[in-house]
């Protein structure tokens, strides 16, 4: 779970200050003042036979407020915002990914941490974008330890009124 938000969060604060024309337009479509949307996760693993499965849903209120909720296998809800303890870890910024953008009848932008607390976590975070309205529909990242973790999101919703209580504790 840690990993699957720490990459989340990444993606959210990581993404804006790319100087590429492209992922700024990503980032205009996906990261409106509020977003809300289900996700269904997959996680694969060496050591397990077969992956598993979860639902939830996700709110992000800029500046800095998300809500990740998982619904299904279990019910569990994380929070992050001003009140969160930040610990030992370092929000990420753009300076701490290279991004690569391939194109085709989607996009894919792959993210690469650069900084040393990341590359332990993850290898890569793959987004992929539809071409035309060049929405997120998935997001894939690939652990150190030969993990993946498969997001996809469905109905997405921007710009809509979110209460302030789904950000507290």
């Amino acid at each position: 779970m840690r990993r699957v938000l720490i990459s989340l969060l990444a993606l959210v604060v990581g993404l804006p200050a790319f100087s590429q024309d492209l992922l700024s337009r990503i980032r205009e479509v996906n990261m409106t003042s509020t977003v809300q949307a289900a996700w269904h996760r997959s996680y694969h693993s060496p050591l397990l036979e077969a992956p598993l499965e979860s639902d939830g849903m996700v709110y992000i209120q800029e500046p800095s407020f998300l809500r990740w909720e998982t619904v299904s296998p279990v019910s569990r809800v994380t929070v992050f915002g001003d009140h969160s303890p930040r610990g030992r870890f370092r929000m990420p910024t753009e300076k701490d990914f290279t991004a690569e953008i391939l194109e085709g009848e989607e996009y894919t932008v792959i993210l690469t941490p650069v900084r040393r607390d990341l590359k332990q976590l993850f290898k890569q975070i793959r987004l992929t974008v539809d071409a035309r309205s060049l929405e997120l529909s998935q997001v894939i990242i690939d652990g150190r330890d030969g993990d993946r973790t498969i997001l996809w999101f469905k109905e997405v919703k921007h710009n809509v009124a979110l209460s302030a209580a789904l950000f507290q504790l």
